[in-house]
């Protein structure tokens, strides 16, 4: 089945995510100019529906002070009145918002053993209602390196196990979600994504992605390669959409070819200034490379702190990550 779809939901979604549409499932095989290809997903459960609006991800600033809150209280989660007292006094929220937070931690810590922080990243595995594994990385450190973080990752595994995975990313934590069939030791998680490995990896994965080729029409839009009026009238979007894509197959034919057999694009992109400045848009833009590499450097050098568990049951925080979710794109 073709449809036509909506450029955001598009952008955020990638080949093996389900969506409802009526009282159908389906699942999404291939995303192409200006349409989407689905197939019956035989009534299995969709994804959460989400919505990106106009909001920026959370910003090292706020991501830093919402890790030095929980570290705070880390410290003080064995005294109730301590910790609320403290929310109220120094944070500045009401009581009943300190003994919610305080009752979130505790609970999360019940399972976890500890509290996330940016220099105290967990990851968390356990299986889901459906059988499946669902691998959590506890890290609130802001949705830019989340995004890069686990679009490298998802990229990673779906090569190692030969299938598409479906990830999330927010200001907290990455989702990702893993068939039955497909497991690995959680001591060698670090080993799927290194420093070293981090430009590769992660150019790799965004040329594979939707995000590269909405950043690509954005910049041949800003550069005026793209025109959105002609005679006098408005360029419709999926006119926009097709012109873009053909001066982009014009500019990168390996990304063309990639598309047409089902590959991977490879990482070797033509000097080219509209694919730099569009890869520059992905990397600093929409996701945060160099923050990530500090954070993998951090782990690497045993600056931050880096744990893994399999756990009975999903954590408080593990809950919340999976009930709000952004889909990688």
């Amino acid at each position: 089945y073709v449809g036509s779809v909506y450029e955001d939901f598009a952008v955020e979604s990638m080949a093996g995510d389900v969506f409802l549409l009526g009282n159908t499932s389906w699942r999404i095989r291939r995303i192409e100019k200006g349409r989407v290809l689905v197939e019956d997903a035989h009534g299995q459960a969709p994804d959460i529906p989400f919505w990106m609006g106009e909001a920026p991800p959370r910003s090292k600033e706020l991501s830093r002070f919402v890790s030095d809150v929980r570290e705070e209280m880390y410290r003080r989660l064995p005294s109730r009145d301590d910790s609320v007292r403290w929310l109220v006094e120094e944070v500045g929220i009401s009581l009943n918002a300190a003994e919610q937070v305080w009752d979130y931690l505790t609970e999360g810590m019940r399972i976890l053993g500890t509290v996330p922080t940016a220099a105290r990243i967990v990851v968390e595995r356990f299986f889901d209602e459906a059988g499946g594994t669902q691998l959590v990385v506890h890290s609130p450190i802001g949705a830019r390196i989340n995004k890069a973080w686990g679009l490298s990752l998802r990229s990673r595994l779906s090569q190692q196990f030969g299938t598409d995975l479906q990830a999330s990313a927010t200001d907290d934590g990455i989702n990702l979600s893993l068939p039955p069939e497909h497991s690995f030791p959680l001591a060698e998680f670090l080993l799927l994504l290194r420093p070293q490995d981090l430009d590769g990896a992660l150019l790799q994965a965004v040329l594979a992605s939707p995000i590269f080729v909405t950043r690509w029409r954005w910049t041949v839009t800003r550069s005026l390669a793209l025109l959105r009026f002609a005679g006098g009238r408005r360029v419709s979007p999926p006119i926009q959409r097709m012109r873009s894509e053909d001066l982009l197959s014009a500019v990168f034919p390996e990304w063309s070819q990639s598309l047409e057999g089902g590959a991977v694009p490879g990482t070797t992109v033509p000097d080219h200034p509209l694919l730099f400045e569009t890869l520059r848009d992905c990397f600093h833009e929409a996701m945060d490379l160099e923050g990530l590499r500090q954070v993998l450097c951090g782990i690497e050098r045993g600056e931050i702190a880096f744990s893994a568990k399999d756990t009975p049951m999903p954590s408080a925080f593990a809950q919340y990550l999976t009930a709000l979710d952004f889909l990688l794109g």
